[in-house]
C-alpha cells in the first residue's frame, strides 16, 4: 500500500512538472509571437491579442502571466486609439457611432487587462535575487503605466464615472516613477484627466491644484497655464459669473499666450477667450509682476 501511494505521488509530481513545462513553453511562445505581431508595420492587433490570450489561458497563475496581460492591454489600447481617431474623422454617422463604441470597448478591455496584471503582481512574492527583483519591479512599472493610461482613456472617452478609479491608478503609477521627465509627463496626464472629467467647482479645483504643482517646477509651462486659465473660467461660470475667478482666468490665459509658440493650435482659442472675458465680464489680463533679479553668489 505504501509503495502504491508513493508511485501515485510520483506520477502526480511528474504530471505536474510536465504541465509546468508545457505552460512555460506556451507562455514563452505566445509572448514572443504577440510582441512580434504588435511590433509589425502596421501592427497586427488581432493576432497580438490572440497570442497573448493563448498564453494567459495556459496558466493564469504563472509568474509570466502579468506581462502577457500588460502587453495585451497595450495592444487593446493602441487599437482603441486608432478606432477612436478613425471614428472622429469619419463623415458617415453610422460608421462614426460604431467606431466610437468599438474604441470604448477596447479602452475598457485594456483597463481590465492592466488592472488584472497589477493585482496578480501584488499577490506574487517579491524576489530576493537582485536580477529577479529588477525584472519584477520593471514588470510592475509597466503594468502600472498601462493601467494608468488605459484608465485615463476609458474615463475620458468612455465612462466618466470611472474618473476616481483612473485617478487612483495614476497616483500609484506616479509614486513608482523615478525618471524626472517621465514623471512630469505622468503628472500632466493626471492633471489633464482631472480637467477633462471635472463637472463641478471641486473637480476643476482638483485639476488646478495638480497643474499648480507643475508650475512650481516650471513656472512657464504652457499646458499648465492654459488649463488653469480654462479651469478658472469654468469655475467662474459655475459660481454665478464670479469676477475674481474670471480675472484669474484672464491672467493665466494671457501668460499662456505670451509663452506659447505661434504654432500652438490652442493659442487662438485662448485669445478668443480673453476677448470674451473682456466683453462679457469687463475683465482684462493684469500685468504680471516682474521677477526679482537673481543675485550672483
Amino acid at each position: 500500500a505504501k509503495r502504491e501511494e508513493m508511485e501515485r505521488k510520483n506520477a502526480e509530481l511528474i504530471e505536474a512538472n510536465k504541465k509546468i513545462e508545457n505552460a512555460n513553453q506556451v507562455i514563452g511562445d505566445s509572448f514572443r509571437a504577440g510582441n512580434a505581431a504588435l511590433a509589425a508595420k502596421p501592427p497586427n492587433y488581432e493576432e497580438a491579442i490572440r497570442q497573448y490570450d493563448t498564453g494567459i489561458a495556459a496558466d493564469v497563475d504563472h509568474p509570466g502571466t502579468p506581462s502577457l496581460l500588460t502587453n495585451k492591454s497595450v495592444a487593446l489600447r493602441m487599437r482603441g486609439v486608432e478606432r477612436f481617431n478613425a471614428a472622429i474623422q469619419s463623415t458617415d454617422a453610422a460608421a462614426k457611432t460604431s467606431g466610437m463604441e468599438l474604441a470604448k470597448a477596447d479602452f475598457k478591455a485594456s483597463a481590465d487587462a492592466a488592472s488584472q496584471a497589477v493585482e496578480l503582481l501584488k499577490k506574487l512574492t517579491t524576489p530576493t535575487d537582485p536580477n529577479e527583483l529588477k525584472q519584477f519591479e520593471q514588470n510592475k512599472y509597466f503594468a502600472l503605466a498601462a493601467r494608468a493610461e488605459s484608465m485615463r482613456l476609458f474615463a475620458t472617452k468612455g465612462d466618466q464615472t470611472k474618473a476616481g478609479d483612473a485617478a487612483t491608478a495614476f497616483q500609484e503609477y506616479i509614486a513608482v516613477k523615478t525618471d524626472a521627465v517621465k514623471k512630469t509627463k505622468a503628472q500632466k496626464d493626471y492633471a489633464q484627466l482631472l480637467f477633462e472629467t471635472a463637472s463641478d467647482t471641486a473637480g476643476y479645483e482638483r485639476a488646478v491644484a495638480e497643474y499648480q504643482k507643475i508650475l512650481e517646477a516650471n513656472p512657464d509651462d504652457p499646458d499648465a497655464l492654459l488649463r488653469i486659465g480654462q479651469a478658472m473660467f469654468n469655475i467662474g461660470a459655475l459660481n454665478n459669473n464670479d469676477k475674481a475667478k474670471y480675472q484669474e482666468a484672464a491672467n493665466y490665459l494671457q501668460r499662456f499666450v505670451d509663452k506659447a509658440l505661434d504654432t500652438n493650435p490652442l493659442k487662438a482659442e485662448a485669445k478668443d477667450l480673453i476677448v470674451a472675458l473682456k466683453a462679457q465680464a469687463n475683465v482684462t489680463p493684469e500685468k504680471a509682476p516682474a521677477r526679482p533679479a537673481r543675485r550672483r553668489p
